[in-house]
């Protein structure tokens, strides 16, 4: 239990370190201060406009939805066609065993020209 905690500790000071260091380049740093600027802005405005943001989870869980089902149907389709595809192989296998074994059969029964 112990030696969890320690873990725990020695991972959240690694990361605080890293994150630090990363700081201390300036165009990550001007970057960091962008994005935290633009992500209080849309928290002020949805703090003001509760229903917006209302739309947007809405919009965006409609957007999940729609790409679950693609994925969905793909992996329908995709499913569909690996089971045509075991079904046919053996057909086409002893399809192409039975043209070879045909023409083998039937070059055994001719001679060969002979040679002068």
């Amino acid at each position: 239990m112990k030696n969890d905690r320690v873990f725990i500790r020695n991972i959240l000071l690694g990361a605080s370190v890293g994150a630090v260091m990363s700081l201390l380049h300036k165009p990550t740093r001007e970057a960091c201060g962008a994005k935290l600027d633009a992500c209080k802005s849309k928290v002020r405005l949805y703090r003001a406009n509760p229903g917006m943001f209302t739309e947007c989870v809405k919009e965006k869980m409609d957007e999940a939805k729609k790409l679950t089902a693609s994925i969905s149907d793909d992996l329908s389709f995709l499913n569909q066609q690996m089971k045509e595809l075991k079904e046919t192989t053996p057909k086409v296998i002893g399809l192409i065993e039975e043209t070879r074994d045909h023409f083998t059969a039937k070059s055994k029964g001719r001679t060969e020209p002979e040679k002068e």
